[in-house]
Parts: C-alpha cells; structure tokens; sequence
C-alpha cells in the first residue's frame, strides 16, 4: 500500500514540477499588460516624486507599452535584482537605465542603445581628482552598475559598493569617501540642489554609459516588437524630445 501512495504522489509532483517549467512564473493582470522592472532610486531615469515613480525610464517604457497596445505595470526592486527577476520570467522587461555587459547578455535579451556618449565621472569635494590622485583612497561606486565593473578590476583603490545612487553623493558629502564614481547623467540634479558646495565633476576619458531595455528570454517575442518600437521613437523625434526633457542631451 505504502508503495502504491509513494507512486502516485510521485506522479503528481512530477505533473506539478512540469507544469511548472512550461508556464511563465508570473500572471498578468491580462493579456494587455506587461510588468516592467525598475528601479526608482536612479535619477533622472527612475525615481519617486510625490509617491509617483518618474523618470525618463519610465517614460520610455510607457511610451514602448502605449505603441505596443498594452497597459503598463510597474514593478520597483533592487538593482542587483532586476536581471534575476526578469530571467526568471517575474517581469517582461526591465527599464532602469541599464547597460549592455556580456556577463548580463548571458541571462537576458537586450535593445540597442537608445541613448549613449554618457561619460563615467569623478564627483569629489573641494577639487577634481583624477584616477591617479585616487589610488590609495576610498572611491564608491554602486553595486552592479558600469563604474562597479569599471573599477573592480583596478588594483590601488579602496573600494566601497552601496546599493543606492544617492548614498554615494551623502558619502562623498559627508567626507566618508573620497570620491564617488558614476554616470554623468546622474550627478546634475544633485549638484543644482547642492550649489553652496565646492562639488566638482571630472570625467573619465573613453568611458561611457548607454542604455539599452532588458528583455526576458521567456518573453523573446517582445525584443523585435521593442527594438522597433525604439527605432521610431528615435526616427520620429521622441527620444530626442525625452532626453531634452529629462535634461539628458
């Protein structure tokens, strides 16, 4: 009896495990509608304002959902979770101001760049530092992102990852690190609202940021229907009018 009751619950968990394989592991709302992941502690491309997640991200997503007929639904997680999330199948899509890196390529499907030339820079207090006047000092950079992988291979530097953009502006503010490395496109609405301080930028030669849309292979339908979506946008003139907007030119 035993035996027969062992086999049958195998059975069925064996059904269950399949089932599990072929069906995406999220549901939508409906058909209509796509989950797209971000992360709202990246300004200008991701962040909350009057408890509404904006950002020129989420505009390029909506815009993306709108010319596809769908309704949008976003999903905020941690950066360092949006590409396991979406290899998972738990959203669509991922608009976060996200690279293109090989080890990423790995797990997810990716657009082309729609908006690029966005130098990594040096933020530090009182006077411009290069890489070379950093070596032996404290540099943050944020987990995950293109100045972690940038600076991760370079030996002489005292290295501090945090989670979030802003924690590594408040480092370099309150003296608890040296210099804070990230993309030029973040650092102009922390400047403007700190301008009594002595905050200075220096970029760092051949280094740049593009941004690109995450795909999840189990939604690899949606990366030609995307790309296209990006190429009108960017032949009709609406990129150009949300990288204004966004003061990202």
């Amino acid at each position: 009896m035993k035996s027969k009751w062992a086999f049958i619950i195998s059975v069925g968990l064996i059904g269950i495990g399949s089932s599990m394989l072929f069906f995406p592991s999220h549901k939508y709302k409906s058909d209509k509608t796509l989950l797209v992941g971000t992360n709202a502690e990246f300004a200008p491309f991701a962040f909350v304002e009057d408890k509404k997640i904006i950002g020129f991200d989420i505009d390029v997503a909506n815009e993306i959902c709108k010319r596809l007929g769908k309704e949008m639904q976003l999903k905020d997680m941690p950066f360092d979770a949006l590409i396991s999330e979406l290899a998972l199948g738990h959203v669509d899509f991922v608009a976060a101001g996200m690279s293109h890196t090989e080890e990423r390529a790995k797990r997810v499907l990716f657009t082309t760049s729609y908006l690029s030339g966005n130098p990594l820079v040096i933020l530090t207090l009182g006077k411009p530092a290069s890489l070379e006047d950093l070596l032996g000092k404290t540099v943050v950079v944020n987990e995950g992102y293109v100045a972690d992988l940038f600076m991760t291979p370079k030996p002489g530097y005292n290295l501090v990852r945090l989670g979030v953009v802003t924690d590594g502006f408040l480092a370099v503010k309150s003296g608890r690190a040296d210099a804070f490395i990230t993309a030029k496109s973040t650092v102009g609405e922390f400047l403007q609202s700190h301008k009594e301080m002595p905050f200075q930028i220096e970029s760092i030669p051949n280094t740049s940021e593009s941004c690109c849309i995450a795909v999840s292979k189990q939604r690899a339908v949606l990366l030609p229907e995307i790309q296209a979506v990006l190429d009108d946008m960017a032949s009709d003139g609406t990129l150009h009018e949300l990288t204004a907007k966004w003061n990202l030119l």
